[in-house]
Parts: structure tokens; sequence; C-alpha cells
């Protein structure tokens, strides 16, 4: 399997698994991948989503041998590998519960998007990201055009992508890349103990907030301010506002159902 699908409680784990090729995405990859996240998205019993690579590498992009396979027209395969790209990204910045991205090795090429559209990104301080899609001559996509000026601004992408820097962990941090930055054998404990605190947190409430955050550049600021009104009363007016505001005022920790 190119995908390994781990449930711990209500965490579900999702780890790319070609650690002998820097998980390198090829069309079958891809296509696991799609369904392994629309899957998660789609079980209630889910509460959390963690995506990570196994290995040396969280991706290092689509796979390049298999694009010779396709020579002289690989940008055909590039069509069919990035419908099931974009249906990945697509869904992890629309899923109604929170996604953790575990960050480790190298970040590259198409797997930019897929690596960034987490709500919340640790990295490891081995992790390395870079654009690399110039160096074999074709356009940028998995969604990385999309969000990186969202995340660092034109001016920074245009550094990634024409400028062909290379960031280590550091720098991911602070272009506001990733979240936090962890040593290398803490990944995996401190993305778990993440998990597990948004896994425990007011369910309705952070799928409403990833809601208004994703619609927040494509409405106007009087749209947004309504959708902020209206959704901050039904919030206010769910069992889980009630817990957390018995909770504070009974001096203890809540527990959201």
């Amino acid at each position: 399997m190119t995908i390994l699908v781990e449930n711990l409680d209500n965490i579900r784990i999702i780890t790319l698994n070609r650690p002998e090729k820097l998980n390198a995405i090829t069309l079958e990859m891809a296509t696991e991948m799609k369904l392994a996240i629309q899957d998660a998205a789609n079980d209630s019993t889910v509460k959390c989503v963690v995506i990570t690579g196994k290995g040396r590498s969280f991706s290092s992009g689509g796979d390049v041998g298999e694009m010779g396979e396709y020579l002289p027209r690989a940008g055909d395969l590039f069509y069919k590998l990035t419908e099931q790209i974009h249906a990945s990204f697509s869904t992890i910045l629309k899923m109604p519960k929170p996604v953790v991205n575990s960050l480790n090795g190298i970040i590259a090429g198409g797997a930019l998007g897929i690596a960034l559209a987490g709500d919340y990104r640790i990295a490891n301080k081995s992790t390395r990201l870079l654009s690399a899609h110039f160096k074999r001559g074709f356009v940028p996509a998995g969604g990385a055009t999309y969000l990186l000026p969202k995340l660092i601004g034109l001016g920074r992408t245009q550094t990634l992508f024409f400028g062909r820097k290379t960031l280590n962990s550091d720098e991911m941090l602070e272009w506001g890349l990733v979240h936090e930055v962890v040593d290398d054998q803490y990944l995996s404990e401190r993305t778990l103990e993440m998990a597990k605190e948004l896994a425990s947190g007011p369910t309705n409430a952070i799928a409403e907030t990833k809601m208004l955050l994703l619609e927040s550049d494509t409405i106007s600021l009087e749209e947004e301010l309504e959708e902020e009104r209206k959704k901050n009363r039904d919030s206010g007016n769910s069992g889980d506002a009630v817990e957390g505001i018995k909770a504070f005022l009974e001096k203890r920790e809540p527990e959201f159902e």
C-alpha cells in the first residue's frame, strides 16, 4: 500500500508510504491518498486527521520515474495526477474537522499544497521545502499557487518559485508556513499531542471557523462579518458553549462531547 491508514481513538492518521522513493507521488498513490482523505472527512467517528510521510521525507513531489514513462507527453500524466491531488487538497481545506500536518524531511514540487493545507502544521528540524517545478520544466500545481500567496504573500511566493529558494525549518517558521518546529525525535509525540487537543475540542466551532477562514478572501467585509455574527450566535447556543462557560464558572477544564 502506498498510503497507510491508522486509527488512534478518534484520530485518523494518514501516512504517505513510499519511503524508498522519498514518498514521490505516483498516480496510484495520489488516487489512494484522495480516497483515504475523503474517507476520513466523511467518517463521523473521526474528530481530527493527521497527515504525514514515512521515512526521510514528507514527499519529494511527483514521481519523475513515472513521468519518464509518459514522454514526450508527460503533461497527460500531470493532468490525471493533479485531478487526484487537487481533490485531496480541496477536501483538506473544506472538511469540517481539523487537520494536523506532521512534516518531516523534504517537501517539494506537487506535494507543497498537501503539506501546507493542514490547519496546524508541525515540522521537524530536518525539514526542507522547495518548489523544484522549474527545474523539471513545468508549472507549479497541487494547490501551491492558490495557497502560498495567502500564507506568505506574493513576494515570498515569487522568491520560492522564481528565486528557486530552499527553506529550512527555521525559515519555514519565520515565513509562517508552519506553526511549530520541534526536534526530529519529538515530531510524532508533539503531533499526537496537538491532534488529541483538537479532537477533544468543540467540533462544530472548529468546523465553522475553518469555513469562515476559507471564505474570508472570497466574500466582502460586510458578508464576512455577518457570517461571523451568525456562526458566533449558533455556537453560543450549542451544548459545547454551555459546557465551556460552565467549566469556566466551575473552575475546571471543559469536557466537550
